[in-house]
């Protein structure tokens, strides 16, 4: 039996990491529009919130591997996947609309209407808020994954998003000016005070994975702090992608703050892929070992018996 019926690939922690990221941007520039006065941020970011949740769905596509179905993941109100797509199609299109406001060209008639930012900046701010959930709603219901299974991993999902999405406004910030100048020139503090909340959950997570739940949860847990996954965890994603961005965050340098922005990036890359590949122990039902055994391998030879 494949194997691609048991786990997943890095395509899905590379969608993860580009929606999560892009309503994680979503959620930013829209409480900037409804509590700033009528300040916005950089166009670009506006603009490539969207444009990542985008590539992620291209990700996700690759990974189900029927690019030409997809549109049945559309077609199940009651299933997750299809409150996710439904959802970040929303997203998606509301926030390009409320980007291209910012365009230079006569064809962007709404920017015109009156309110017509702030309607945007609502929808954008649910709908981004869901996108930047949602990863973590998927796993945490995965009831034979242990390392998935709870709540615990959707408030991990929903703050590496919406730390990821402010430093990629940072780093936009660099490229086309925010008329919120104030506002970009505090988001490194920003950063740092969500880098520290990160920090305190991924230790408590694991703690309680490790320590006060299941054998399996404790053994897959085991894999993060001292089997093969260690490094990466505590090399990786804790010294690199977290501790050293939160400190490069509160220095008074520009230099300095756009590169813990960057490293905020790759920690959160980097902790997808660890959560994907933890995926692989999982809890299996009675007799369904056996069960999978004996299902096909492909080479079997009444599968390439030659009908006449």
């Amino acid at each position: 039996m494949s194997n691609k019926h048991q786990t997943w690939g890095w395509m899905l922690a590379v969608d993860f990491f580009f929606a999560g990221a892009g309503g994680g941007m979503l959620v930013t520039a829209a409480l900037v529009e409804l509590l700033g006065g009528g300040i916005r941020m950089s166009m670009a970011g506006n603009l490539l919130g969207p444009a990542f949740m985008c590539i992620g769905c291209g990700f996700l596509i690759l990974e189900l591997g029927k690019p030409f179905r997809v549109w049945r993941v559309f077609m199940n109100p009651k299933a997750i996947l299809s409150v996710g797509a439904w959802t970040m199609s929303v997203a998606v299109c509301s926030a390009f609309l409320y980007g291209a406001m910012a365009l230079p060209f006569p064809q962007i008639f709404w920017r015109d209407w009156a309110g017509i930012g702030k309607i945007l900046a609502v929808v954008n701010l649910i709908t981004g808020l869901v996108v930047a959930t949602y990863p973590g709603v998927l796993l945490g219901r995965q009831k034979g994954r242990p390392f998935w299974v709870g709540p615990g991993i959707m408030a991990l999902f929903m703050l590496s998003s919406l730390v990821t999405g402010i430093a990629a406004h940072y780093l936009c910030g660099l490229v086309t000016p925010a008329p919120a100048a104030a506002v970009w020139k505090a988001l490194p503090g920003v950063i740092a005070l969500l880098l520290g909340f990160q920090l305190v959950l991924w230790i408590g997570y694991i703690w309680i994975k490790q320590s006060g739940t299941t054998e399996a949860e404790s053994l897959a847990a085991k894999r993060w702090t001292s089997g093969e996954m260690s490094f990466a965890f505590k090399a990786g994603f804790l010294s690199l992608g977290t501790l050293a961005p939160l400190v490069l965050a509160l220095f008074p340098n520009p230099a300095a703050q756009a590169a813990a922005a960057a490293l905020v990036l790759l920690g959160g890359i980097i902790m997808r892929l660890l959560v994907i590949r933890s995926g692989d122990d999982r809890t299996f039902l009675p007799g369904e070992k056996r069960y999978n055994l004996r299902l096909p391998t492909g080479s079997e030879t009444f599968l390439h018996k030659n009908w006449h």
